[in-house]
This record gives C-alpha cells, sequence and structure tokens, in this order.
C-alpha cells in the first residue's frame, strides 16, 4: 500500500450554499471518497470552505485536480501537502455551523466540529498543522 499523503487547502464559493446544496455536497462527498479511500475534514461557513483530505497520494491528487476546475468555487489555496504518518480524520467528516437540521445532522459523514465550543486544543503545542488550521478556520469565524 502506497503511504499516506494530505492536501489541505482552502477556497471561497462563487454562490453562497444553502441548506439544500451543502446536503447534496456531502452525500456526494462521502460516497465518492469512501470508494477511494480518501477521509478528512470539510469545513464551510459563510461562503468559506477549509478542507484536509487524507489518503493515497494518486487519489487525492486526482480529486485536488476535480476540486481545483469546481466551477462551484474559486480563490483556491493549498495551504498543506504531503505525507502524513496516520490519518487526522479517519472517518469522512463535514461540518456546517449553525445549521439547526435533524435531517443534516442524521448524515453519514456530517460532523459537530464547529458547533462545539473551543477547549483549548489550538494552544497544544504537539497537535498536527493541519489540525490547527482547522482550530483556527473555526475560532476566526465565531
Amino acid at each position: 500500500m502506497e503511504s499516506l499523503y494530505q492536501i489541505v487547502y482552502t477556497s471561497v464559493a462563487t454562490v453562497p450554499f444553502g441548506r439544500t446544496e451543502l446536503m447534496e455536497l456531502l452525500k456526494g462527498s462521502v460516497r465518492r471518497n469512501t470508494r477511494a479511500g480518501i477521509t478528512g475534514l470539510l469545513l464551510y461557513q459563510s461562503g468559506a470552505f477549509i478542507q484536509a483530505l487524507e489518503g493515497e497520494k494518486a487519489a487525492l491528487t486526482e480529486l485536488f485536480e476535480k476540486i481545483s476546475h469546481d466551477p462551484r468555487h474559486h480563490h483556491i489555496i493549498r495551504l498543506i501537502q504531503g505525507p502524513i504518518e496516520e490519518r487526522n480524520f479517519p472517518d469522512s467528516a463535514m461540518a456546517f455551523r449553525d445549521l439547526d437540521s435533524p435531517e443534516l445532522r442524521r448524515l453519514p459523514g456530517y460532523s459537530e466540529f464547529l458547533n462545539t465550543p473551543l477547549n483549548g486544543e489550538l494552544l497544544a503545542k504537539d497537535i498536527p498543522a493541519c489540525k490547527r488550521l482547522l482550530l483556527l478556520f473555526k475560532k476566526n469565524i465565531r
């Protein structure tokens, strides 16, 4: 098996996503990523995305190429790219902030990451860079 690889990027939605669009994005992403052995965390708030993707390098390279040409977002900036020792997000997940929808919360892959309070984890010295970035995103949207 190829070693684990990670890509973390940020982007801006060309048009803000509503609940329906986010649910469709979540369903499709979880289905495709599960088949490809890709996990990670996608965070969305007010038109801003940040995503950490983990898996085999070839699968991530192919996925990021598709993401880069997706017309639903622009200003794509790759923040981190490289090998990792282990997955930081072993369950495919997507988190949205303040979308009070029981239906959404029941979807496989949905994460409460953005709806939980910060707990000081950002101050830890030994957290992976990708997790620090996601926590900074969380901190700065509040």
